[in-house]
């Protein structure tokens, strides 16, 4: 009774509001007339309406029901709800969309660019700087304007102008792991932060290690700022103009020594490099880039704006992939002999590796594309946001929408990988293509328009520190006092940067001549 009293309400006052005629005024036929055609109609359509309503909300991919979305390994988790809802996982709560599958990341993330090419800017980020940052701004005329400047500097066709970088880089680290074996995560990161200083800003980091310290510092808050929740500053923006002390302000250290340290990063380098070049002390692509757009503000922005994500987003993945392969070869000297065998017979043992060797060396490319695939050393892509809605696969897919590219997933898929879990170069040495394929299938890079711009160079930095080193040294597991082998967990760090954590390896030159090669290297560089 309840409910037909309020239908009637409502149709009294549309007739009332709508036709302007004074219910008291109708004729009691006509009145009736109309109150029963009006009923009739809204009845159907308070009856259609849920069914409307459950269509569309049918329509969105299938995802789990309120879930929590980790903070720590969120890609072993979006990979189980690929298991379990297939290619297209839709966080309802959260408007978020997982892929785990390529071939759909492939055609929402790159054909559909146009959509799919916007980024997330939570009030976190912003606080921290990010949309000053390359991999992070908004889709705009400015992110276009840094895009564009990146692009012609670190295109395939012109690569080769970091190579002399690349050689002094990688040859320091051999001498490294030569003179100094247990530091080799030290070393590492001094290769990989080394190859950006030396390309780009014609300085040499070894002389300032505080610097690459302080860049591994802040890429980890950066890694904060972008999973880690804020919850109360999110909601409350107010709260970034309250004390450090006031309760759920926290998140104010973070960002001010996130901020800083991306400052820092930003200034440091290039006014040393533009210094240099003003005094005749010496020339870099930075400094010769800032001096072309001397007196344009705009233009040396995009400058410090390349070299800034360079030196912070760039340095740690490339650190985080050879430390991987490392790793991987400690864990399998089987694989690594097999690698010394092939360059062996192509190169021999009386000279280093070059880039030129890269076309005759299948095997060892494998071992990088694996490596490439295993551990990508950002599991999960930074998050897309849809720009309109769209339709795929008969889903609905919403303006807004935040698409997360699950690397780990997709690079562990079943369908295409047979035994994903395990390390086998092989899977690439005998495929149809053979390893020689583009380098966009090495989905660690990223996808669409917003794939990482300095690809190619961090490419060509990984390979040939894996081609060195499986010329010179051999990898093996540390042993303890008695002689027996120490285990090696092969455990990795859980954040959004991950890396291997620490662990114990033998690290020795192959035989005399193979040491010799490598303190050769400290004259001839």
């Amino acid at each position: 009774m309840g409910i037909m009293a309020f239908f009637f309400s409502v149709l009294f006052f549309y007739i009332y509001k709508v036709t302007d005629v004074p219910i008291a005024t109708m004729a009691p036929a006509s009145s009736l007339l109309a109150l029963s055609g009006l009923a009739v109609s809204t009845v159907a359509v308070l009856y259609l309406f849920p069914r409307r309503r459950q269509s569309f909300v049918e329509s969105y991919p299938p995802g789990p029901k309120s879930p929590d979305i980790p903070t720590l390994d969120a890609w072993v988790q979006y990979q189980e709800w690929g298991r379990e809802y297939g290619d297209l996982v839709y966080i309802h709560e959260n408007n978020m969309l997982i892929l785990n599958n390529a071939h759909v990341a492939n055609d929402l993330l790159d054909k559909r660019a146009r959509i799919y090419s916007d980024r997330a800017m939570t009030n976190m980020m912003k606080l921290c700087g990010f949309d000053d940052l390359l991999s992070t701004q908004r889709y705009s005329d400015k992110w276009r304007g840094n895009r564009s400047l990146f692009q012609q500097n670190f295109r395939k066709s012109i690569s080769s102008r970091f190579y002399q970088a690349q050689y002094k880089q990688i040859h320091q680290f051999l001498r490294n792991l030569t003179d100094n074996p247990e530091e080799f995560m030290q070393h590492t990161m001094l290769l990989s932060q080394g190859v950006i200083y030396a390309s780009l800003y014609g300085l040499d980091i070894r002389s300032d290690e505080s610097v690459a310290q302080r860049v591994g510092q802040t890429v980890h808050l950066i890694g904060r700022a972008i999973v880690e929740p804020f919850p109360a500053f999110e909601r409350f923006s107010w709260l970034r103009f309250m004390p450090s002390w006031f309760p759920g302000c926290g998140f104010q250290k973070v960002a001010n020594e996130c901020l800083a340290g991306i400052k820092e990063a930003e200034t440091i380098p290039y006014d040393r490099a533009v210094n240099n070049l003003k005094m005749g002390t010496g020339t870099s692509l930075i400094a010769e880039l800032a001096l072309e757009s001397e007196g344009d503000p705009v233009g040396i922005g995009r400058v410090k704006a390349m070299g800034t994500i360079s030196f912070l987003a760039g340095a740690d993945t490339t650190m985080s992939s050879i430390a991987s392969f490392l790793l991987t070869m400690t864990q399998h000297p089987d694989v690594q002999l097999k690698a010394q065998a092939e360059i062996d017979h192509v190169i021999g043992r009386d000279r280093l590796p070059t880039f030129e060797d890269r076309q005759s060396l299948p095997y060892v490319e494998s071992i990088y594309r694996e490596i490439m695939r295993m551990h990508p050393p950002v599991p999960v892509d930074l998050p897309h946001i849809s720009t309109e809605d769209d339709f795929y696969r008969g889903y609905h897919i919403p303006k807004g929408c935040t698409i997360v590219a699950n690397i780990w997933g997709i690079n562990r898929d079943p369908n295409v990988f047979s035994e994903p879990d395990t390390f086998m170069p092989e899977r690439f040495l005998n495929s149809s293509t053979g390893p020689y394929t583009n380098i966009n299938n090495i989905y660690a890079f990223g996808f669409g328009r917003r794939v990482c711009a300095g690809r190619h160079m961090a490419d060509n930095t990984v390979w040939l520190t894996i081609v060195s080193v499986l010329a010179t040294l051999n990898l093996r597991k540390a042993k303890d006092d008695a002689g027996n082998e120490i285990d090696i967990p092969g455990e990795y760090t859980k954040t959004f940067f991950r890396h291997p954590s620490p662990y114990r390896s033998s690290i020795t030159p192959r035989d005399q001549q193979a040491r010799d090669l490598i303190l050769a290297t400290a004259t001839a560089d």
